[in-house]
């Protein structure tokens, strides 16, 4: 069966509970209050078959100033809008607002119903209609529909009927790819089953004992019974209202405005980034924090407004906000919102989520509104591309993205790969699945040889810098090892940098020598080219070059950094050239023989056994040479 979701939208007491009777047999004023002041205060249900078995779901809204709140509860998930209109008092104050309330939301689709024709004037009834079509003039309702009916004498109600028939199979239908997601509006309970929420399912799938969670509490339910069109069914698609028999819920432990959704599909929030249009007759300009009170899906939430683009609001502007709520919202992308001041309580603005799980923004950052608005006007395949590009040096898993953007896994996967073979992403680097935009990945080569030379600047005695020095940098950028990993081998495969172990060089940069500098470099150098083997400590330098040791010591560190010389185990120090020399002749010596052994490979260099098994230990560790219990052979990477 299909489905089409149908409020009422008007003033008080022009006909909208009638009407709904009228149509299908069904008093939608459940309340005893409602039936002793003959007056609609919360929302109310009812449904009929159109003429092509396509089931009419209605919710009735109250029209009532003071029961605002109610009516914004019933009319955020609607398809199709009854907007009824008095013949005899034509547009009223809450015609306005409703309407106000229908274009924030974002209704498409409607029906302008024209109710008690059955007691006006010629003149009267044609007065309101012009009222109604300069109310209404340039919005989605301008093209709309007008009937006149009579609830009482039936005159019209075949034709509206009718009407929305025709119009059912036109409007959008909702995803049934996400997962499923059901805002609040009904908790009661029943004799021998518990607890029951009342709800229509905007996305997905719900069928009797799928396990789902109501938030924000985070509270586990299991789907007991699920009845719709008064009877007992085993699914729900989107787009169709039901009451969920939940098991494991106490009904003290919900309320209107909580959301029965999939386990993992939403995580609640207490901040959202919108936009936000104000209503072109507000009567005061909105400012930075201001208190509100939020409108969003069946729930009203306070919270305060901290406008990111401009000092205030003013009466049809829009604007970015970054909403900060008092309680926790479960919320996603794209959901459309209302505001009132939180006093008086009128109805300023509304919106739609840009981005319902945003860091803390301060106001007036251009890159912080540049993203906002790329992400805003983005397509579906932009908006995944957003995401990423908005995450700046940090990496987004892949099971992260879909609650961002409000799409289903499958499309989002499809996109991610469209983006992975056209090269704009960098994904599943370095053991990891992550994925980073390519401009991003970019920006992080940047960003590395940058903290290098940052590091330099500081450092003028350094050739080789720690690896953790940079990473500590790159970390508080948002960027993980993995990709910093990723972006440094890319780095020396270009011939940018060079890694070795734990530390890394810029192979643009050299030290930069003073001239007496120069100087002993080059005798420092000779004495221990003229002992190759046998390279003097710290003493037998002092004694060759006749200086103080700090001064040796010094220029022995900037040896080791320009990679001149390098340190062995047991605090020995010793020219590259040893090490080249050594490397040779071992691989030609392993050429000819299986092994080595230190007493073999200490002739073979024609050294002491105190520096030949030091001298062992390091080509061990940088892969030239591999040991087996007493002998050495040719490590893999050594052949």
């Amino acid at each position: 069966m299909e489905y089409v979701l149908i409020g009422t939208a008007g003033h008080v007491d022009h006909g909208k509970s009638t009407l709904i009777k009228a149509l299908s047999g069904i008093d939608p004023d459940r309340l005893k209050e409602e039936k002793e002041r003959e007056m609609t205060i919360d929302i109310g249900f009812a449904n009929f078959l159109l003429p092509s078995k396509r089931l009419a779901q209605i919710i009735d809204v109250p029209g009532h100033e003071r029961f605002i709140k109610n009516m914004l509860a019933g009319v955020n998930t609607i398809d199709l809008v009854l907007f009824v209109v008095d013949a005899n008092e034509g547009v009223k104050p809450q015609t306005r607002e409703h309407f106000d309330i229908l274009k924030l939301l974002a209704v498409r689709s409607g029906i302008i119903v024209i109710t008690k024709i059955d007691i006006a004037s010629t003149e009267r009834l044609e007065e309101t209609v012009r009222g109604i079509s300069e109310l209404v003039k340039g919005s989605f309702l301008e093209k709309a529909p007008v009937l006149r009916v009579s609830s009482v004498t039936g005159e019209g109600l075949n034709e509206l009927v009718a009407v929305i028939d025709r119009l059912a199979p036109g409007i959008p239908q909702r995803s049934r790819d996400l997962p499923a997601r059901i805002p609040i509006d009904r908790i009661f309970t029943m004799s021998g089953s518990g607890t029951v929420i009342t709800g229509t399912l905007v996305s997905g799938v719900l069928e009797v004992d799928d396990t789902l969670e109501i938030l924000p509490q985070k509270i586990p339910a299991r789907v007991r019974q699920i009845q719709s069109y008064g009877g007992k069914i085993d699914r729900i698609t989107a787009g169709q209202r039901a009451g969920i028999n939940l098991a494991g819920v106490k009904k003290e432990d919900l309320m209107r405005g909580n959301t029965l959704a999939a386990p993992g599909y939403i995580s609640p929030t207490s901040i959202f980034d919108a936009s936000i249009e104000i209503l072109p007759d507000c009567q005061r300009p909105v400012k930075n924090f201001t208190r509100v009170r939020l409108h969003i899906g069946t729930g009203e939430f306070l919270g305060r407004i901290v406008l990111l683009d401009k000092d205030k609001l003013e009466a049809g502007q829009g604007g970015l906000i970054q909403f900060k709520s008092e309680t926790p919202l479960s919320v996603v992308k794209d959901d459309r919102f209302v505001m009132r001041l939180y006093a008086p309580m009128i109805t300023i603005g509304g919106g739609h989520i840009i981005d319902a799980h945003p860091a803390r923004h301060k106001r007036f950052q251009a890159e912080v509104v540049d993203q906002l608005e790329a992400l805003e006007i983005s397509d579906e395949g932009d908006s995944v591309e957003q995401v990423l590009i908005n995450s700046g040096l940090n990496a987004v898993s892949p099971k992260d993205i879909p609650s961002k953007v409000n799409l289903p896994e499958s499309e989002v996967e499809r996109i991610i790969k469209e983006l992975s073979v056209s090269g704009r992403i960098i994904i599943g680097v370095a053991r990891s699945t992550r994925i980073m935009h390519a401009d991003n990945f970019r920006l992080l080569k940047d960003r590395i040889t940058q903290a290098m030379n940052d590091f330099y600047l500081k450092n003028q005695s350094v050739v080789n810098i720690p690896l953790r020095e940079i990473k500590a940098v790159l970390f508080r950028s948002g960027a993980g090892d993995d990709f910093i990993d990723a972006a440094l081998k890319q780095l020396s495969e270009d011939g940018a940098v060079q890694v070795s172990g734990e530390s890394v060089r810029l192979n643009s940069y050299s030290l930069k020598l003073t001239d007496k500098q120069a100087q002993l470099k080059e005798r420092m150098e000779r004495v221990f080219l003229d002992n190759l083997f046998g390279p003097p400590g710290l003493d037998g330098l002092e004694r060759a070059l006749n200086i103080k040791p700090r001064a040796i010591e010094e220029m022995i560190n900037i040896l080791k950094e320009m990679g001149v010389i390098v340190a062995l185990p047991e605090g020995i120090v010793i020219h590259q050239e040893a090490i080249n020399r050594a490397t040779k002749s071992l691989k030609e010596y392993l050429s000819r023989n299986a092994s080595i052994k230190a007493g073999e490979f200490t002739k073979l260099v024609n050294t002491s056994r105190k520096y030949a098994i030091p001298l062992l230990e390091y080509l061990d560790s940088i892969k030239v040479t591999k040991r087996e219990g007493d002998v050495r052979v040719l490590s893999e990477r050594g052949v």
